[in-house]
């Protein structure tokens, strides 16, 4: 959520003026279809984001299964299936309210923060890797920011037409026809955003009913591939998702983002 806060942090004054002659062009016009396409896709979450949220939904949920993180699978060996994508649930609920349940080595792991509160579990199959985290990791001193987009519903209205897309055509997906789009910013607007903004490409794959099916993300030194199973939006999430349970551990900030980090880190060697 750094990444994003900072990616929309200059002015949305500014780029709109820097983008103006892109809006005029016969080519932004040309595009019109498929980035209003990908805004339908991509605003409910920008809006859940939002400070304050731009619409009735507070929260969202996505279950899905990840295909791939920094590489494609390995292929398998001859005689053996090939790996079979992991499944995921993501829940947030901004500002401070974020979960992620996924497995890690045959265990399913749940990562959860509350307001200035983190709990992971189950506590026995993470104590290996917080035992590998660092006394300086341990100690750093750090709060959560806010799980937001430092922008109101009105300014995030303004990013669709920063944003370049391109329509690659049809391909099927689970047997359905989905409409592919692939998705950065305007390169004359990429030149103005901050090194660690540039270079970000999303690629959606978008069902019949035009909800996203597939995503695809690269960045610097970053790239996954994910499927969507479910995509829930809603005023708020149920309160039996925030419960602690008896087999979970606490963390501070500092503690539970060294952790995430490290399981990401064990999955990419994966």
């Amino acid at each position: 959520m750094a990444i994003l806060a900072r990616f929309f942090r200059l002015s949305f004054a500014s780029l709109a003026c820097a983008s103006l002659p892109l809006l005029l062009s016969p080519r932004a016009a040309h595009a019109l279809e498929a980035r209003e396409q990908a805004e339908a896709v991509l605003m409910p979450f920008l809006d859940v984001l939002a400070s304050p949220p731009a619409g009735e939904a507070r929260a969202f949920r996505v279950q899905g299964r990840l295909e791939s993180l920094n590489a494609q699978p390995p292929s398998p060996q001859p005689g053996q299936p090939p790996a079979a994508p992991q499944a995921f649930d993501f829940a947030l609920q901004p500002p401070g309210r974020m979960r992620l349940s996924f497995p890690s080595a045959g265990v399913q792991i749940t990562a959860c923060r509350n307001g200035q509160r983190a709990w992971v579990s189950p506590a026995a199959a993470v104590r290996p890797l917080l035992a590998q985290l660092t006394a300086s990791q341990r100690q750093r001193s750090m709060q959560f920011p806010p799980l937001e987009l430092p922008f109101s519903g009105r300014q995030l209205a303004l990013l669709p037409a920063l944003l370049e897309v391109q329509d690659k055509g049809s391909s099927p997906l689970d047997g359905s026809p989905c409409r592919i789009l692939d998705v950065r910013m305007q390169p004359e607007i990429g030149s103005l955003m901050p090194a660690e903004a540039k270079g970000w490409a999303l690629r959606l794959w978008v069902n019949p009913a035009g909800r996203p099916a597939r995503a695809g993300i690269q960045g610097p030194g970053t790239s996954a591939v994910v499927r969507f199973d479910s995509v829930h939006f809603s005023a708020q999430l149920p309160a039996a998702l925030w419960d602690v349970p008896a087999d979970s551990t606490t963390l501070t900030p500092a503690e539970f983002d060294a952790l995430l980090a490290l399981l990401l880190q064990n999955a990419k060697r994966g």
